[in-house]
């Protein structure tokens, strides 16, 4: 399925900002933050090749909120922009508010 282009813009706004993370925290010699950086985007550019509801879901609910424990504070907020415009999406998908 193709990924909404609304959607897609979001995502790839994501992964960019994930992998400029990731470099500054290879650079800053933070082997765990540019892995944290790295894990949280890694299988955005596979949802967007073949895109599903249930992917977007997993990517709310699974990895969005495994970055949440493993990220400083800094890199959250900057997150957050593109995240509250994508929960609208997520909203749509019928997700739980528990696991929002």
């Amino acid at each position: 399925m193709t990924c909404p282009p609304d959607v897609a813009i979001i995502l790839l706004q994501i992964v960019q900002l994930g992998v400029l993370q990731a470099r500054a925290a290879g650079w800053s010699d933070s082997a765990a933050g540019a892995a944290a950086a790295a894990d949280h985007v890694h299988n955005l550019p596979g949802l967007l090749i073949d895109y599903s509801p249930h992917g977007l879901e997993h990517y709310w609910i699974v990895e969005r909120r495994a970055f949440l424990v493993h990220c400083p504070p800094d890199w959250v907020h900057s997150f957050e922009p593109y995240w509250d415009r994508l929960k609208k999406y997520v909203e749509r998908l019928n997700v739980p508010a528990t696991a929002q």
